[in-house]
């Protein structure tokens, strides 16, 4: 018994040593199932023109509201038309402020005649009180009888103004050069203040609108040509402004450009900024995704046929489109079978 337990020791380092053996040897097998293909970056690497998606905006587009309380009179002006900066839109009927301002006119006049009775009122008893004739009193009462009339008169004066205010508003004037784009009053229709009656787009100032990679802008702005690109025409934009905050998920910021000439384009028009990339990028094919972030798969410590796969994320990258990576010319590109490689994990090189 003593002997066979013995024997038993003295095997199952031997066994052992074995097992660890063919498990390495399955592992590394197992590693080495996954053939793919590599490419130098220098080989890859292209100079784009780079382009994003981009719109034509109006600067100004606003709603023409009626002021004041009124039936739509007249109306000068459709959907489509051309309006000039103070041109006349609508006209209402006016007709109750007008002999609201007659009204206070009259009542401005019997004011005046007030006024100049207290004051014949207020020398008579001042001459009197100086005689000693009358009371105190009776001059008191005059001075103020002057002084209503004269504050009566300046809420005549006010009353006016406002009736001629009114009567200003029943026509409603375009506030700038634009077009309409749509006309929501009807004739006869009675308004409200705050009735929607057309909606006016300035069509003579205009700038593009789009939205870009923080890295984008930077390279955007050192550039003298940029073009903002429809399906039939070119035009010639600058960078007028950049929005100050990214977007969370985009991370791409807006950027306002301005027109370089003067052309009549329509607002809401669709096109692509375009420029020239300062720099060479990896083509959008090779930019897969990994744990949520964009990168690309390299092969690093290449030996014999053999290497170790590495995630090299992008920063900034934007999917489908190309990116810069800032890498060795001599880096290996991941090419066949770049979807199936894990970070870390162990490759075998095919040979092409």
């Amino acid at each position: 018994m003593k002997l066979q337990i013995m024997s038993k020791l003295k095997l199952f380092p031997i066994v052992s040593s074995l097992v660890f053996i063919l498990t390495s040897s399955m592992v590394k097998a197992d590693e080495e199932l996954l053939n793919v293909s590599v490419k130098p970056l220098s080989s890859i690497l292209i100079e784009s023109k780079q382009s994003t998606p981009a719109s034509v905006v109006s600067l100004n587009t606003s709603v023409i509201s009626a002021e004041i309380t009124g039936r739509a009179f007249k109306i000068y002006a459709e959907t489509g038309d051309i309006v000039k900066a103070k041109q006349k839109l609508v006209v209402l009927d006016c007709r109750s402020y007008e002999l609201a301002k007659k009204q206070a006119e009259a009542s401005l006049k019997v004011s005046l005649a007030q006024l100049n009775l207290a004051k014949k009122q207020l020398r008579r008893n001042q001459q009197l009180i100086s005689k000693g004739t009358i009371p105190r009193e009776l001059l008191d009462s005059s001075q103020a009888a002057q002084q209503t009339s004269l504050a009566d008169i300046e809420f005549k004066k006010a009353q006016i103004e406002t009736a001629k205010l009114a009567i200003d508003r029943c026509t409603i004037r375009a506030p700038f050069t634009a077009q309409i784009s749509d006309r929501m009053v009807q004739q006869g229709q009675l308004l409200m203040p705050s009735s929607p009656l057309f909606r006016l787009m300035q069509s003579n100032k205009l700038e593009i609108k789009s939205n870009l990679s923080p890295v984008d802008i930077v390279s955007l702005k050192n550039l003298p040509l940029i073009e903002f690109v429809t399906a039939n025409e070119r035009y010639l934009v600058t960078v007028r402004s950049v929005i100050q905050q990214v977007d969370e998920t985009t991370r791409t910021q807006e950027v306002r450009l301005s027109l370089v000439s003067n052309v009549s384009i329509p607002a809401g028009l669709s096109g692509r900024i375009e420029w020239n990339s300062d720099k060479q990028r990896i083509p959008p094919e090779y930019i897969l995704r990994n744990n949520g972030a964009l990168g690309v798969m390299i092969a690093e410590n290449s030996e014999e046929g053999t290497a170790k796969a590495k995630f090299i994320p992008l920063k900034n990258a934007i999917e489908g489109q190309p990116a810069i990576l800032e890498r060795p010319s001599n880096t290996l590109i991941i090419d066949k079978s770049r979807y199936r490689v894990t970070d870390g994990q162990l490759i075998s090189i095919q040979k092409e």
